[in-house]
């Protein structure tokens, strides 16, 4: 068996690894071409440091990285680790560690982060092998929400521009990589936004995929908080999907708006937890 990068490997021989090797996981995953291509755009999948392990010609095994700089530091992320079923056991993932952090190291890249389904213990032991640490709780929901007619005072409108500088200073905590500003804005074309207002100022906004359902993500100004603003998004948006929608990624410490999500009639779908590690 060779291990080598995924550069010169076509985007459907990719996806049918992904698939093959994702066949009996906890949850549910597959992906076509198409989707795997806005997954590698998306998510700044770099294929020069994904790595794959070759039997002959056939594609048993992989890793999918993406790179980015945050806060100087350049940071990678495993978008998708795997090895299809009749190959497991045989330190595969080791092996492309073990070819992938020389060329992150190369590079001068200073943390790996990765996230994996919370009770996946096998993935998980062997991301402690390689010396990865759990760092937070992510959880994960979907279903339709149930809310009542929204305060009339407040408004909701369909916007077009992405107000990143007023945004952020809604937040107090950060989303995951899928969730992050460089992933909407790789995937702006795609994305719908609902901004809220009260008394003609902007005190809310969600940032949504009306293809996949996804909620990217939402926040409500710290000084307009519990005044009905984020069940009012949600309620537009529930309106304009008519649907099953999914919020995924909701770091754990914010008990706030776990409880938020719950209380509009979501449920818990699965929780993961985001690993990191220097390199």
């Amino acid at each position: 068996m060779t291990v080598k990068t995924l550069a010169d490997i076509d985007i459907p021989q990719i996806a049918a690894a992904i698939n093959q090797s994702f066949s009996d996981y906890i949850v549910p995953f597959q992906l076509n071409a198409e989707q795997l291509q806005y997954k590698i755009i998306q998510e700044d999948v770099n294929l020069d440091l994904s790595v794959g392990i070759f039997d002959n010609d056939a594609l048993v095994g992989l890793m999918l990285h993406g790179l980015r700089k945050n806060n100087d530091n350049l940071v990678a992320y495993n978008a998708a680790t795997g090895v299809i079923p009749t190959y497991r056991g045989k330190g595969l993932v080791g092996k492309m560690y073990d070819f992938l952090v020389p060329k992150l190291q190369k590079l001068q890249v200073q943390k790996m982060v990765l996230e994996v389904i919370e009770g996946n213990e096998p993935a998980i032991k062997t991301y402690e092998k390689m010396g990865y640490n759990i760092s937070r709780k992510l959880v994960c929901f979907s279903g339709t929400a149930n809310v009542d007619e929204a305060y009339k005072e407040i408004s909701i409108k369909e916007a077009s521009t992405f107000q990143w500088n007023q945004w952020l200073s809604f937040w107090d905590i950060q989303p995951s990589w899928q969730n992050a500003v460089q992933s909407v804005e790789n995937s702006k074309a795609i994305c719908k936004l609902l901004e809220a207002y009260l008394d003609n100022e902007l005190v809310g906004y969600l940032i949504y995929n009306a293809n996949s359902k996804k909620v990217n993500q939402f926040a409500v100004s710290a000084s307009h908080r519990q005044k009905g603003i984020a069940t009012a998004l949600f309620s537009r948006l529930q309106q304009i999907l008519d649907s099953e929608m999914y919020v995924y990624n909701i770091d754990g410490a914010s008990a706030a708006c776990i409880s938020f999500l719950k209380a509009l009639g979501l449920k818990e779908k699965v929780n993961q937890f985001e690993m990191e590690r220097a390199v």
